[in-house]
């Protein structure tokens, strides 16, 4: 009898999903490939505006500021590394201490606040 009894335990073990009818590979899943061409065309388009800052921003400094060639664009990689990196950082105290719904109140009052003082 305790032999019978550690063989059905043998068995529960080896497949605990067995008796799980609705497991989430059954599911329908959204995502995956039928939404990969958004990403890739946001992607793209995302690559092609900050390609095409790059020109406008160093001319404009080169005009505007007077500043050399050179210069210009060692200040335009460091914004670009500032506004690629910011993100990260806002992401991770978003998790870890503020939580993300406050954190996109935050920005969007940063950004309004910001926006509109340029208006002024």
């Amino acid at each position: 009898m305790e032999e019978m009894k550690n063989e059905n335990e043998s068995n529960e073990r080896q497949d605990p999903l067995a008796n799980f009818s609705h497991s989430s590979s059954t599911k329908n899943k959204k995502g995956g490939w039928k939404s990969v061409k958004y990403i890739l065309g946001n992607e793209t388009f995302e690559k092609l505006a900050s390609m095409s800052l790059i020109a406008n921003l160093v001319v404009y400094m080169h005009t505007q500021y007077n500043m050399d060639t050179a210069f210009s664009v060692e200040v335009f990689n460091i914004w670009s590394g500032l506004v690629n990196f910011i993100p990260l950082v806002a992401a991770y105290i978003a998790d870890a201490y503020v939580g993300k719904f406050h954190m996109l109140i935050f920005g969007g009052i940063a950004s309004l606040l910001v926006n509109t003082n340029k208006l002024s």
